[in-house]
């Protein structure tokens, strides 16, 4: 088979080839038709399609390069007015501090050059103030410490194997609590955990009732509770079963006047017309005067009420009853005083308080297993077994 002769690649694919500042840009399609028409053969076509797509490759990363080299100069160049911006703002921002606390301490000595300058005694009385408040966050501060180190010395104690080890620092925490019982805002924390200590840890059972005592805080705050149960716990070792009952009972009964005031007031909520439910707002006002202290949201419908403004005051209430009905369910103690109020009350004879309460335990546990964990705890203690 005779071979033909390869045709000419011809004028215009010469054309093409050229560098790209010797030309003007010929699509592909008339190099395609250059080719047919030049009766080109397949591996001509191939080759010189190639070498146009190579030459057009190369452009196109050259473009690449060129457009990356741009993107990150110009990426520098912002970052860079960014950086600089930032130094110029944080050098001013700290310049116009340092100029309003030189101004503010200037109007400071100034005043308390005029002070000094009108009345002397009443300036000295100032500077007793603020030496007095100035020392008072300084005690402040070192009680927070000596707390924070009582406790770290406390919980460190309880992880420790050594039974002499652990003594020693448990003798130290009491110590530290002792110094941090001093300040009145660590009093009550401190001496709880004194008297959690006289108890565990000293068997003074006389020592951690006084402690206790002086760890109640405001009456049926969480703090109280807490400590009413410890001293309750404390009266049933000692057999003082209807002293324990007596202090749980009072705490359970300021439950259920929660109670029946969050159900009085959801009545309220739910009532379709204004004129009842104004005047149903009124009577559970009435009602629970005793529990209305302990809710700031309702002080301001308390004083429209007093003030005749019935409307006023439930629309208000209507408004914030979702909030209200929180704020009564955070006073709500905590429900194992019902569980340790039975223990106590089968042991005191009074065994018909006691199955009430463990049923209002069972019944406010939140998933299944922990009524099932529930129920075994509570058959497992000797107290509750048979209630």
């Amino acid at each position: 088979m005779a071979v033909l002769p390869q045709a000419p690649i011809g004028a215009i694919i010469g054309y093409w080839l050229r560098p790209s500042e010797d030309r003007v840009h010929i699509h592909r399609i008339e190099v395609e038709h250059a080719l047919y028409l030049a009766n080109a053969n397949q591996e001509q076509i191939k080759q010189t399609l190639t070498d146009i797509l190579r030459r057009q490759t190369a452009s196109l990363e050259n473009i690449s390069f060129s457009l990356d080299e741009l993107r990150d100069a110009v990426v520098a160049g912002f970052a860079g007015v960014a950086e600089g911006l930032s130094t110029v703002d944080d050098t001013l921002h700290r310049g116009f501090c340092q100029l309003h606390v030189d101004a503010l301490g200037t109007h400071a000595r100034l005043d308390d050059v005029l002070s000094c300058l009108v009345d002397r005694q009443a300036f000295e009385s100032e500077l007793a103030a603020r030496r007095a408040r100035a020392a008072a966050q300084c005690a402040r501060y070192e009680a927070s410490s000596v707390y924070s180190e009582a406790m770290t010395m406390a919980k460190r104690a309880l992880n420790e194997s050594d039974i002499g080890k652990a003594g020693a620092m448990l003798d130290e925490a009491i110590a530290l609590f002792g110094l941090a019982s001093r300040h009145d805002e660590f009093a009550l924390d401190a001496h709880f955990q004194l008297g959690y200590l006289a108890h565990k840890h000293q068997r003074d059972l006389s020592s951690a009732y006084e402690h206790y005592g002086k760890a109640l805080g405001p009456i049926y705050s969480a703090h109280y509770v807490r400590t009413t149960r410890h001293l309750a716990h404390l009266d049933y070792l000692s057999g003082h079963y209807a002293a324990a009952l007596a202090r749980l009972r009072d705490v359970i009964a300021h439950d259920d006047a929660i109670t029946a005031f969050t159900t009085d007031l959801a009545r309220v909520n739910d009532q379709p017309s204004w004129p009842g439910r104004i005047q149903g707002l009124a009577d559970a006002l009435a009602r629970h005067e005793p529990l209305l202290e302990r809710c700031a949201r309702l002080a301001a419908v308390r004083r429209q009420f007093a003030d005749q403004r019935r409307f006023s005051g439930t629309e208000r209430f209507t408004e914030s009853y979702p909030t209200i009905a929180g704020e009564l369910r955070a006073l709500r103690p905590d429900v194992r005083v019902y569980y340790d109020g039975a223990r106590y009350a089968i042991r005191a004879d009074h065994p018909e308080l006691a199955t009430p309460w463990i049923r209002h335990c069972y019944e406010t546990q939140p998933t299944l297993n922990a009524r099932r964990a529930f129920l075994l705890e509570a058959m497992a203690d000797t107290d509750l077994r048979y209630a």
